[in-house]
């Protein structure tokens, strides 16, 4: 009987060493995506601002802006974590004043519901 009760617990000992390892992985794997080099200020930002927030389940980038084609092309590029499991997605529309010399590039960013499609949160950062 005390066979089978050691037997018992060496089996849920290694199940949780297993476990803690993938675990650690997990995380070196998720490390890694966060310190992938950008080399654009803007695009630093707006990770930067999003890694705040949990993975969103899919990320919808527009480029509204041909003044800055350059930097939006290099924020497009953006490896940003996703999780299928989320419940919501978030939307970005890059924008600044064609007109306008010194106007920033501003990123719209926009957190919706997946099932009712409403919006969670809405919010604007310069990217200067």
């Amino acid at each position: 009987m005390t066979q089978l009760i050691q037997g018992f617990i060496k089996i849920i000992i290694f199940i949780l060493v297993l476990a803690g390892g993938a675990l650690i992985y997990k995380n070196q794997l998720n490390t890694q995506k966060a310190l992938t080099p950008i080399s654009s200020s803007k695009a630093l930002a707006l990770k930067k601002y999003l890694l705040k927030y949990e993975d969103p389940q899919r990320v919808e980038i527009f480029g509204l802006s041909d003044k800055f084609a350059v930097e939006i092309k290099e924020i497009k590029k953006l490896k940003i974590a996703q999780s299928p499991a989320s419940d919501f997605y978030v939307t970005i529309q890059l924008f600044s004043d064609e007109n306008d010399k010194n106007a920033p590039l501003i990123a719209q960013i926009r957190f919706i519901d997946l099932k009712s499609g409403n919006l969670r949160k809405e919010e604007s950062i310069n990217l200067e």
